[in-house]
């Protein structure tokens, strides 16, 4: 008896690995073979695995990964055996249009806290995205653009002195400029200290010189962001979304970077503050002196079926948390990357340069207007860079409804993830000739350039998104990265560091990671980045 005691758990081991084989096999053979999705192309381990879409996600390069997979499979590809990306203008308005019958994937479980604290980012309910979204689009409407444009021109004047601060006076390179900006690092405080002011109408100065507990905050939240990030691409995801409400909410915030949770406690703590200062000025009659943020925006926006308050505390402390956390992102990540360019391209930097000082005869005239608008080069820049390094470059999934989905004559069942892959689309040969060269003129009519072929370019950009998922925020981003661009290239100056290769691509990086004239980034839902390294110094003439 013993020895049959003995030898029954090596025995038991052997036939659950043995049959964990025979299922994974089986599996994988239905998988290629089987599957309704079997008949479209992809790498093949994809086609019954999440693990090279997870390996890729892991190493921050996934956009590269599918880029290259349309290069080689086409329009269509099978990223995982669940999943079609798709790489064509036509068929990413379809997915993202509101007719479609889908609804953000399964997956995006991951993004709340717990359940109760669901943003409408994170919100998959269709209906209920659809409320949440019409009251938010209040704090991005064009009276509350208008009202952050004062901020935005406030915080870029203070903080273009100091990014010349040191230049001329001995304290910078000792040929007249100042010492060199790592522009990731200022841009992302510069705009992290923007949202904080609109939200919470308070600044933290983190772009200041001296201590500061919250300078850290965007790395350390991007950090964050690049663990869950990692972890919805995962395949352990289900497992990991079945224990978030079981304690696995509770622990995660106990393990997060200790100024990840001092900026959460910040914005509780803010928020409970303007709540207070909301109901006094509802008893007074009075309103906070010159305050017109987004936050006011939120909490006073009703409901427009029970004419209650559209948002309770916890859903504006979600709110609030993804529009100076996630919301800074995309800004920041395109300022660094719009230096890069410039400073890489003398021409442009010329061009966009005596545009901007030919335009306008004083600081004080640069503002949102017909001057700023007929800055045909500026807008064109910010267009070039959008489409060079589109925020979040990878899909934001959606899960086909019951019912399925025919698009451009593929007829997809339910419950399949698809996508459009922006990445892929705006570096597309065909409608952006030499894709990976930055070239604004692409965007402008003549020179070449025909009404036709900038329709082409305007029609395939999707760096906010498409349809009722948009980001309500790009008004609000087109208005920032304008003003503060033209603010600063009148006032000073600038240039890459001599020598400096913070940013670029490398021989020795992957395929589509090359290019020396691109801007590196790596895809974690928020753009992980470093560089450029830029000099300033006030204008010579």
């Amino acid at each position: 008896m013993t020895s049959i005691a003995n030898l029954s758990i090596p025995l038991a081991l052997a036939i659950s690995a043995a049959s964990f084989v025979v299922y994974y096999a089986a599996s994988a053979i239905y998988c290629i073979f089987f599957h309704p999705l079997s008949k479209y192309p992809g790498p093949f381990i994809a086609k019954f695995s999440q693990l090279p879409s997870f390996y890729h996600t892991y190493r921050g390069n996934r956009h590269v990964w599918l880029w290259q997979c349309h290069e080689i499979y086409g329009h269509v590809v099978r990223s995982s055996y669940d999943t079609l990306m798709f790489s064509d203008p036509d068929t990413y308005r379809e997915i993202y249009g509101s007719r479609a019958n889908v609804q953000k994937a399964w997956q995006f479980g991951i993004w709340p806290k717990d359940a109760t604290a669901v943003s409408t980012f994170a919100c998959t309910d269709k209906n209920v995205h659809k409320r949440r979204r019409r009251n938010l689009d209040y704090a991005f409407c064009d009276r509350a653009v208008r009202s952050a444009e004062l901020f935005v021109a406030q915080h870029t004047d203070r903080w273009g002195p100091l990014l010349a601060q040191g230049a001329g006076d001995g304290d910078g390179d000792g040929d007249g400029w100042s010492e060199a900006r790592n522009m990731t690092e200022s841009a992302n405080n510069f705009v992290f200290d923007i949202l904080c002011d609109l939200c919470f109408g308070r600044t933290y100065e983190t772009k200041s010189p001296g201590p500061n507990k919250l300078r850290t905050v965007p790395d350390d939240v991007a950090q964050y962001m690049k663990f869950t990030y990692t972890i919805f691409y995962s395949p352990l995801i289900s497992i990991w979304l079945f224990f978030k409400p079981r304690g696995l909410d509770k622990l995660l915030i106990q393990l997060a970077p200790s100024a990840v949770r001092m900026f959460m406690d910040f914005v509780v703590q803010n928020l409970r503050e303007r709540l207070e200062q909301a109901k006094a000025d509802e008893k007074s009659g009075t309103t906070q002196a010159g305050r017109e943020d987004m936050l006011s925006y939120l909490i006073n926006a009703k409901d427009a079926e029970t004419g209650k308050p559209a948002y309770n505390q916890v859903e504006l402390n979600e709110e609030a948390n993804m529009l100076t956390a996630a919301g800074a992102d995309t800004t920041s990540a395109v300022i660094a990357a719009l230096f890069f360019y410039l400073v890489h391209d003398a021409h442009v930097l010329e061009k966009l340069t005596t545009e901007i000082r030919t335009t306008f005869s004083s600081i004080d005239e640069i503002k949102t207007g017909k001057p700023l608008l007929s800055c045909l080069y500026l807008q064109a820049s910010i267009e070039e860079t959008l489409r060079m390094n589109p925020h979040g470059g990878s899909e934001s999934r959606r899960q086909v409804l019951p019912g399925g989905l025919c698009i451009n004559q593929h007829v997809i069942p339910a419950d399949t993830i698809i996508g459009g892959d922006v990445y892929t689309m705006h570096h597309n040969a065909d409608i952006f000739p030499e894709p990976f060269q930055f070239r604004p003129e692409r965007w402008i009519e003549g020179n070449g350039v025909s009404a036709e072929d900038v329709k082409a370019c305007e029609g395939s950009v999707f760096a906010f998104s498409y349809g009722n998922r948009s980001c309500p925020g790009k008004g609000l981003a087109r208005m920032e990265l304008a003003i503060t661009m033209a603010r600063l290239i009148y006032r000073y100056d600038f240039r890459g560091l001599p020598g400096g290769t913070e940013g670029q691509g490398r021989s020795d990086m992957m395929w589509g990671r090359r290019q020396k004239t691109q801007f590196q980034v790596w895809d974690f839902m928020v753009a992980h980045r470093n560089g450029p390294m830029v000099q300033f110094r006030n204008r010579t003439s």
